[in-house]
C-alpha cells in the first residue's frame, strides 16, 4: 500500500514537473525565433551585410561545413544524454531534458555564429530548421517520462 502511495506522489510530481519543463522547452524554441528577428534587424540595419569578420567565401564555406559538423555531433550527443542520466528521480528526468533543449537551441546559436561572421542569412535559416526539427524529435512525453520513471532506468535502445 504505501508503495503505490510514494509511486502516486512521485506521479503528482512528475506532472507537475514535466508541463514546467514544457514551459522552459517552449519558451527556448521562442528564443530560436527572436535569433530569427535579430538577424532580420541586422539585415535592415547593416545592408548590405558582407559579416563582420569579412571572410572570404572559401573560408566562410569552412565555417559552415565546420558548423555542420558540430550540428551533428549534438544530435549524437542528444541521443547519448538518457542513456547517461538514467532517469532515477523526477530530478534526472528534468536535467536531461533541459540539457537536451540547450543542445537543441545551441545549433541555432551556431547559425547566428556563422551568420554574424559571413553575413549570410541563408546559413542561420538553416541551422534555425535543424534547430527546430531537434526540438521536434527530442521535446519530451509525459508517457516516456512515465515509463522510464516506473522502470527507474535509462530507456531500451531505440532508433
Amino acid at each position: 500500500m504505501r508503495g503505490s502511495r510514494d509511486l502516486a506522489r512521485s506521479l503528482t510530481t512528475l506532472k507537475a514537473r514535466y508541463l514546467a519543463v514544457n514551459f522552459i522547452g517552449l519558451a527556448m524554441i521562442a528564443a530560436v525565433f527572436v535569433y530569427a528577428g535579430v538577424v532580420e534587424l541586422i539585415k535592415w540595419q547593416w545592408a548590405p551585410l558582407a559579416g563582420f569578420a569579412k571572410l572570404d567565401p572559401r573560408t566562410a564555406g569552412f565555417v559552415k561545413y565546420v558548423c555542420l559538423a558540430l550540428a551533428a555531433a549534438q544530435f549524437g550527443i542528444i541521443k547519448i544524454v538518457p542513456k547517461v542520466m538514467p532517469a532515477k528521480s523526477v530530478d534526472h528526468l528534468t536535467r536531461a531534458a533541459v540539457i537536451t533543449f540547450a543542445l537543441c537551441e545551441s545549433v541555432a546559436v551556431l547559425g547566428l555564429v556563422l551568420f554574424l561572421l559571413a553575413g549570410n542569412s541563408m546559413d542561420f535559416y538553416v541551422f534555425m530548421v535543424i534547430s527546430l526539427g531537434f526540438f521536434y524529435l527530442f521535446f519530451p512525453k509525459y508517457d516516456q517520462w512515465e515509463q522510464r520513471l516506473r522502470a527507474g532506468d535509462s530507456p531500451k535502445k531505440t532508433i
